[in-house]
């Protein structure tokens, strides 16, 4: 199914079309009176067996469903071997079911250029020593100071670099900030657990700031001796200018001795205690480093198929989708970030996945409705929608003919009858759609948002200003962990999410068309508005926000600028006239050459500040102001 047999049904349906084609030709008919697809047949023997679907997406076999692994590859086989036994037709330009793209998948440390030395002792990467992603790619040798938390905050009135000389010296400093007895934080508040000055991406800035050549950095003992190397992440959104190195607390010891000072433990109880800087120059101590990194881009798909229209609307489309990949054997993403288990994904999304076929199997074999439907289960969404703004961005079909899009993401959980419902403000009518699908089921439905901008694949579709909606059974303690496995699931409860699906689906292919209405987006789900604050999680540490959403699609290694793909509503960025598909080349006097140096750029503003910001429209330069507001968390 995977290759061939994708290429024998594309001349399969290819020949069809054709045939239809004639035949409408003779009968005096046109493109507006029907689709060329063939219509579908069904095998009469097959029907989507959900709970079935469900183990096998979310099986040890698959292990995870990680983009770029042979576990997604055989889901992807798994979902066009459905979609060619329902009969769906296969959507232009595709090979077969497959809509492939490339992007990088696998980001390693290069050991060959990946190396530290302390006093001439080489260190063994990966067991005491990891570079961060962000890491400058280039070689420092240089004298060692200590700056401990690694912090310079004049309005806390603390400062690790006071009377510290690091002009051309490799600072070690200590991962958070400085704790209470409990372990929290003397510094967050607002219900933080960290404040910004916990950050990696602020430590880095601190550093460059002082003229720091390089990097280490170390988990502080007390309060963390639980937490190993921060795992290499290819999705880490901080550039760091200079070579950053983590080390663990026994190689942090092995330099602090050798400088003569006592060790991390004793330093870090000094400093927790009093809130005062224990930062030394160390005597005689150098380190030796280097970072490379070695990227593996694959090609990747998403998996469509069409159930064709029939009547004067048949060239009017409506989009249900899922998307199929998971998190393989955990990493960034993770809720359970120290385990290597599978991460089955058994409601994220393997439940979604499997609603979606089998609302293909339901229309399948009800036949073709007044509008087209393609059913899709996209990759790359836990990258960040990557698949879906994909095939928003290189549509097989007109997308000012997508009069709808319906994304089911978790829906396996369901409590007591509960479903949310996002989107539902993004047309006008849909708020009386979903009343009337809604009758007579045993549904409880709330809303989740009325915008359609959120943490899920509809959010590329409402950035193309089509109507969407979005369901969704909610968050459960094994959301991103080994744990959310398929003998958890709902069964009955998917049903039920199916059951409305039908009735929503054949409402969108019936309903009249509908401009999207962007005006609940600038306050709806903002979960890709800008990166985390939280030191554990995320290390970019930005407060402000311009409105600027990156195309996820253009790659980590993309020269020349960001690409915007998507503007939000009401947003600085749309005031200062920036449109998707903009290239971000200068923010503030920083050259930005891919999202990275976007982030971190980003990550230096404040909220209510001005910044100038250069762009290529069309190859052209322009240069816009944009006053940042405030992110929402």
């Amino acid at each position: 199914m995977r290759r061939n047999d994708g290429i024998r049904l594309w001349i399969w349906s290819l020949l069809t079309a054709v045939v239809a084609c004639n035949a409408a030709y003779s009968a005096g008919g046109s493109n507006n009176d029907a689709t060329f697809w063939a219509a579908p047949h069904p095998d009469p023997a097959y029907h989507v067996d959900m709970k079935k679907s469900v183990e096998y997406l979310a099986s040890d076999a698959l292990e995870g469903r990680l983009v770029g692994t042979p576990g997604l590859e055989q889901a992807a086989d798994y979902i066009a071997d459905s979609f060619s036994k329902l009969g769906l037709q296969t959507l232009p330009g595709l090979d077969g079911y497959f809509q492939h793209f490339e992007m990088v998948t696998r980001v390693d440390p290069d050991p060959e250029k990946s190396f530290a030395y302390v006093d001439g002792k080489r260190l063994a990467l990966g067991e005491q020593f990891i570079p961060l992603r962000s890491s400058a790619q280039s070689e420092v040798d240089a004298p060692v100071v200590f700056a401990g938390y690694g912090i310079d905050d004049p309005a806390r009135r603390y400062s690790d670099y006071t009377n510290l000389d690091a002009k051309g010296k490799i600072v070690l400093v200590m991962r958070f900030e400085p704790h209470k007895p409990n372990g929290e934080s003397r510094f967050a508040g607002g219900g933080e657990d960290w404040s910004v000055d916990a950050t990696i991406a602020q430590k880095v800035r601190v550093a460059a700031a002082h003229g720091a050549v390089g990097i280490l950095l170390v988990n502080p003992p007390l309060h963390h001796d639980d937490e190993g190397l921060i795992p290499f992440s290819r999705r880490d959104t901080l550039s760091s200018a200079v070579p950053l190195v983590q080390i663990t607390p026994a190689v942090a010891d092995e330099i602090l001795r050798a400088g003569g000072a006592k060790d991390l433990k004793s330093i870090q109880s000094r400093i927790d205690q009093s809130a005062q800087p224990q930062s030394a120059a160390l005597n005689d101590v150098s380190v030796r480093m280097s970072v490379g990194i070695k990227e593996t881009k694959k090609r990747i798909e998403n998996v469509a198929g069409i159930l064709p229209g029939k009547g004067g609307h048949a060239e009017e489309y409506v989009i249900v989708g899922a998307h199929y990949d998971h998190l393989g054997h955990g990493g960034p993403g993770s809720l359970a970030p120290w385990s290597h288990g599978i991460h089955h994904g058994a409601d994220d999304n393997a439940s979604g996945t499997t609603a979606m076929m089998e609302l293909a199997d339901r229309f399948a074999h009800l036949g073709p409705q007044k509008r087209s439907i393609i059913f899709i289960a996209f990759t790359a969404e836990e990258e960040g929608l990557i698949g879906s703004q994909y095939f928003a961005s290189h549509p097989p079909v007109p997308l000012k003919n997508v009069v709808a899009m319906l994304n089911l993401d978790m829906v396996g959980r369901m409590s007591n009858g509960k479903l949310l419902i996002g989107g539902e403000g993004t047309a006008e009518d849909f708020p009386e759609l979903m009343r009337q699908a809604d009758k007579g089921l045993p549904l409880v439905l709330s809303e989740f948002g009325k915008g359609g901008i959120g943490p899920s694949d509809h959010t590329s579709f409402a950035l193309k200003k089509i109507p969407v909606l979005f369901f969704f059974t909610g968050l459960h303690m094994d959301y991103h962990r080994p744990t959310d496995t398929a003998d958890k699931i709902n069964y009955k409860g998917m049903e039920e999410v199916v059951d409305l699906g039908q009735r929503v689906v054949e409402a969108m292919t019936t309903m009249p068309r509908e401009k999207y209405n962007g005006k609940y987006d600038a306050s709806g789900l903002l979960a890709m508005a800008g990166p985390s604050t939280r030191a554990s999680n995320n290390p970019s540490g930005s407060r402000a926000s311009m409105g600027a959403i990156p195309d996820y699609s253009q790659g980590e290694d993309a020269k020349g600028g960001m690409r915007i793909g998507g503007i939000m509503p009401g947003s600085p960025a749309e005031k200062a006239g920036l449109q998707q598909g903009d290239f971000v080349a200068e923010f503030n006097g920083t050259k930005i050459n891919n999202m990275m140096d976007y982030t971190a750029a980003l990550g230096t503003a404040k909220p209510g500040q001005t910044v100038a910001v250069k762009i290529l429209r069309d190859g052209k330069p322009m240069e816009v102001q944009a006053t940042l507001v405030a992110r929402k968390e």
